[in-house]
């Protein structure tokens, strides 16, 4: 082998080394890019199951929210019936008291 052939084989060694090279850099960036978009579908589909998680948390709690407003409102009701029948009683004592005094009154005059 004379030094030109060697040369040209060390040239063509250079030429496939620059070629391998490039070759990798484009592999590592479609690499990048590969991973980059998969790591974005896992962060959407991360945000969407937990907004789903969300929007059951939230709704349950309203439920309980309704649930407790409707036995608080029934309680309440209850005491509110047991405040006005009281109340009726009340009246017809008064009623009947001042009944009794009037006539009492009518007797005496």
């Amino acid at each position: 082998m004379d030094k030109t052939e060697i040369l040209e084989k060390i040239k063509q060694t250079e030429i496939k080394v620059e070629e391998s090279i490039r070759a990798a850099e484009e592999e590592k960036k479609n690499k990048i890019l590969e991973a980059k978009m998969k790591a974005r579908e896992i962060i959407e589909s991360a945000e969407s199951e937990a907004a789903k998680i969300k929007e059951e948390i939230i709704n349950s709690a309203k439920r309980q929210i309704e649930s407790e407003k409707e036995e608080i409102r029934k309680r309440e009701s209850k005491e509110i019936e047991e405040f006005a029948r009281k109340g009726k009683d009340n009246v017809m004592k008064a009623v009947e008291f001042l009944y009794s005094e009037f006539v009492g009154m009518v007797e005496h005059a």
